[in-house]
């Protein structure tokens, strides 16, 4: 974590280059007492940084080259402008900023942002799964208007573990990583408006019964760290087709699937412990990062909460470990 407190608006300018992209920064109606400020809370595989600049700014980013950025506004009020359109970014709405357009910025003294990159090779890979295409055939561009309410609570919960966990200092497992940063992808992609929405509402056929059971055993049998989108692309077919044929099979997505798949696994681990073994750390191992709903998922599943199940399979003198 990176933390940078300073008058010098030369030296922000220039770590914010380093992560995002080369931009020139004009102040206007008078400099701010203000010190600008920034956090890179996380560095990869999607930074996630909070940034002030403690005086009004307008920002020249260029066409925003290979940069896909997720802007939260966390105080004050500001603007976006990509080509010909224009947003308004006010506290508490994200507004996506995409790739390749000419991109210019915005924002009044008070403004503090809470922005998130993600990275366009995985949001066009995803993007490309779910249509069942090789690639894409033009870059995608997420439409320049704020979150619905619905997708602005969502996005708000899932970077707020992100942070947490990055502020921890906690070294998550490949499974959680993997997990936590294809469901913030498959958020925006599925609930924001983009250039590819109508193609990804036509009507697909879903996966035969036989391919929805090799789905099923790459989610028993495989690494830790599968999503639903890696088994779609193993099995050559796009994630909606996967989802159709789990609905059809199972009444369920294929992310509830492998949910219950790694509760069930959980569980085994539960119950032959070592004299180390901790619920947080099983549940982590498992891909599940919002430990309380892990407990949730566990109880609803067994009946019973996963602390309980550790304790009476514990070995004798080891009870206090259960919880840490």
């Amino acid at each position: 974590m990176t933390h940078l407190q300073t008058n010098d608006l030369e030296e922000v300018q220039s770590v914010v280059a380093g992560i995002y992209c080369a931009h020139s920064v004009l102040t206007s109606g008078g400099a701010s007492a203000d010190a600008a400020g920034l956090d890179l809370i996380r560095r990869a595989p999607q930074p996630v940084v909070k940034l002030h600049y403690g005086r009004s700014v307008r920002i020249d980013a260029g066409t925003f080259p290979r940069l896909m950025l997720m802007q939260t506004c966390l105080d004050g009020s500001g603007a976006a402008e990509q080509g010909s359109l224009r947003a308004e970014l006010r506290r508490g709405q994200t507004v996506p900023l995409s790739p390749g357009l000419a991109t210019r910025l915005a924002f009044d003294s008070r403004f503090a942002q809470q922005s998130v990159r993600l990275d366009i090779e995985r949001v066009e890979a995803l993007c490309s799964s779910w249509l069942n295409v090789p690639a894409l055939d033009r870059p995608l561009r997420f439409d320049l208007n704020p979150f619905s309410a619905a997708l602005e609570q969502a996005w708000s919960q899932a970077v707020g573990l992100i942070v947490s966990y990055a502020r921890s200092g906690l070294l998550l497992p490949a499974s959680a990583i993997a997990n936590l940063d294809e469901f913030i992808v498959s958020l925006v992609l599925s609930q924001h408006p983009h250039n590819y929405s109508d193609d990804l509402r036509r009507p697909q056929k879903g996966l035969p019964p036989r391919l929805v059971r090799e789905a099923e055993r790459l989610m028993r049998d495989g690494e830790l760290h599968q999503t639903p989108s890696k088994i779609a692309a193993e099995l050559g077919v796009s994630l909606r087709t996967l989802e159709l044929g789990f609905r059809a099979v199972h009444d369920c997505s294929p992310s509830e699937f492998l949910r219950r798949v790694r509760v069930a696994k959980a569980r085994e681990t539960l119950l032959a412990p070592k004299a180390t073994t901790s619920v947080t750390e099983v549940a982590l191992a498992n891909g599940f990062l919002h430990l309380a709903r892990f407990s949730a998922y566990y109880r609803e599943v067994f009946g019973e909460s996963p602390v309980h199940t550790l304790r009476r399979s514990q070995p004798r003198g080891t009870l206090a470990m259960a919880v840490g």
